[in-house]
């Protein structure tokens, strides 16, 4: 094929030959960059320490999973089943508050085991309970139902805070990927905790949240696989939330910084630098700027070695991420 490249060769065969090596050279580099996530993530994941905090609690007695929803309200609708919330509750707490974990997985799945008992154990570690949320994805999924599972749970904790002791007053939600999607959107009033008619959280703790999901076409990919990823994603959330057709005001309705405004929650947020699934520049430094824009106390971190699905970051550059954010959530 590249022996077209000669003199004499047309405009047209030599453009030819450019699009195709564009097309081999970027399609092999998205395929290093997914397998090196891959392979990065198994490593810095802590999936044996979140089986390690689990296991202790369930072998003492301690560990719950419970639905958020009652029985009669899941046999009228089977898919609430699917919402669970699990309690990791602190050994030495430093007080009663709690953070509510919730998991990626791009509205399709619950990344529970990287992103869920990792990150609880994590925070119990730091002197806190923890709770996380499994809430409802793929087909399962209706509009806007993880934003009503997460009410739900809340409404579930505030009736059973003696049984956890703990207390509503400055809880936390730390949201990955989707769950920092859910979480962001739930941080602002329109579709969010005041809506709902629930305690406001305190601090929105975000890590590579995915925010700007209909925009992707507004920051043109240099790379057309990745650009190809991203459309993919946003498209399958689409189809699960809101049916195979939805209006542009309505896929709007799922980006976090149309909701940002002066009295949203305190917020922490971080994000990697080779992240090629939710690429920090389309979507934490939009909503960075929206938070700016409004007066909102943050901090952001971007950690330019590290990829998309890195939870607690251990033996990274990001490893002292969540111990910093769950600082500012005290502070």
């Amino acid at each position: 094929m590249l022996m077209r490249l000669m003199p004499g060769n047309s405009i047209g065969e030599i453009c030819y030959n450019i699009i195709v090596i564009y097309l081999i050279f970027t399609l092999l580099l998205t395929l290093y960059s997914v397998i090196r996530m891959r392979v990065v993530n198994g490593k810095i994941n802590c999936k044996k320490n979140g089986r390690e905090r689990m296991h202790k609690l369930s072998h003492e007695g301690r560990l719950s999973q419970l639905p958020v929803y009652t029985m009669d309200e899941m046999a009228s609708n089977k898919k609430l089943s699917e919402v669970r919330l699990t309690f990791f509750p602190c050994d030495n707490p430093i007080d009663h508050r709690f953070v509510i974990v919730l998991p990626g997985g791009g509205y399709a799945h619950c990344c529970t085991t990287t992103e869920g008992y990792p990150v609880a154990a994590k925070i119990n570690e730091l002197g806190h309970h923890a709770f996380i949320l499994e809430y409802r994805t793929r087909f399962n999924c209706s509009p806007y139902a993880p934003m009503e599972d997460l009410a739900k749970a809340i409404v579930y904790i505030k009736n059973h805070q003696d049984l956890f002791d703990v207390t509503l007053e400055d809880y936390a939600i730390c949201g990955f990927s989707a769950g920092g999607n859910l979480a962001g959107i739930f941080g602002g009033r329109e579709r969010g905790y005041e809506f709902y008619d629930v305690p406001k959280p305190k601090t929105i703790i975000l890590g590579y949240p995915w925010t700007n999901l209909n925009h992707w076409h507004d920051h043109p990919y240099w790379n057309i696989w990745m650009a190809m990823m991203g459309v993919w994603l946003s498209v399958r959330c689409f189809i699960y939330m809101f049916g195979f057709f939805s209006k542009k005001d309505v896929r709007d309705s799922l980006c976090v910084q149309n909701y940002i405004d002066e009295d949203y929650p305190d917020t922490f947020m971080m994000a990697g630098g080779l992240d090629t699934l939710v690429p920090a520049s389309r979507h934490a430094d939009v909503m960075e700027a929206a938070l700016t824009e409004h007066n909102v106390n943050h901090i952001y971190r971007k950690y330019f070695r590290l990829p998309h699905g890195i939870g607690v970051a251990s033996k990274t550059s990001a490893e002292k991420w969540l111990d910093e954010a769950v600082e500012f959530w005290s502070r």
